[in-house]
């Protein structure tokens, strides 16, 4: 049976500050960096094999510090939502000013596409291939570094979910989630949003 550890990257500074991040090149703060080197300590006894990252500097800086000496592949199916001109952008600001963009953002996320960005339901596309490649995959215990809307659309589509799935999980920046797969059953979830290796957390709802 193949293990697949889903780990979101560690905390930024605009993760403290309710700043869209969407493909903008945003470093791991110091809390960040802590986050990874936490990781790192809970990884280093399960033997992870392959390792496969956002290209994004938040997401690969954590899985080069989670998993040192091994190889991360950078994969451009887990790059993070690209939120278009919502990016860099204090959320409370887009409540403010697109008042029913921001309705729909917390409503119904799956059928909006992001001003001069991408959909929802193409980031969930891109997951659909990328766990083909995980399913085919020769090793069995696959580390992937990716964001929360990538990591919530790879569980979606896991999980044959249906047009209502993004608000259903919750995600902390530096959490592990495990799927389990086997060719009969499929993917399976088995952990989901495990912190407890973590010495601190920041809340991020919206």
């Amino acid at each position: 049976m193949k293990t697949i550890y889903l780990i979101r990257h560690g905390e930024t500074q605009a993760n403290r500050e309710g700043v869209f991040r969407g493909r903008g090149e945003v470093p791991l703060s110091a809390a960040g960096l802590k986050q990874a080197e936490e990781l790192r300590r809970c990884f280093a006894p399960l033997g992870v094999q392959r390792i496969f990252s956002s290209p994004l500097q938040r997401a690969a800086a954590t899985a080069a510090a989670c998993f040192p000496g091994l190889a991360v592949e950078l994969q451009e199916l887990v790059n993070n939502l690209d939120l278009g001109r919502w990016a860099g952008r204090r959320k409370r600001e887009i409540a403010a000013e697109e008042p029913e963009m921001w309705r729909r953002w917390l409503e119904e996320p799956e059928r909006m596409s992001f001003p001069g960005g991408e959909s929802l339901a193409a980031v969930k596309a891109r997951t659909r291939a990328f766990g083909l490649l995980l399913a085919v995959a020769a090793e069995e215990r696959i580390a992937v570094v990716s964001h929360r809307s990538v990591l919530k659309a790879m569980l979606a589509e896991a999980l044959g979910l249906g047009d209502r799935w993004f608000w259903k999980f919750h995600l902390d920046n530096a959490s592990i989630t495990v799927l389990m797969h086997d060719p009969i059953r499929g993917f399976v979830l088995s952990k989901l949003n495990e912190t407890s290796h973590l010495s601190e957390t920041v809340f991020e709802w919206d």
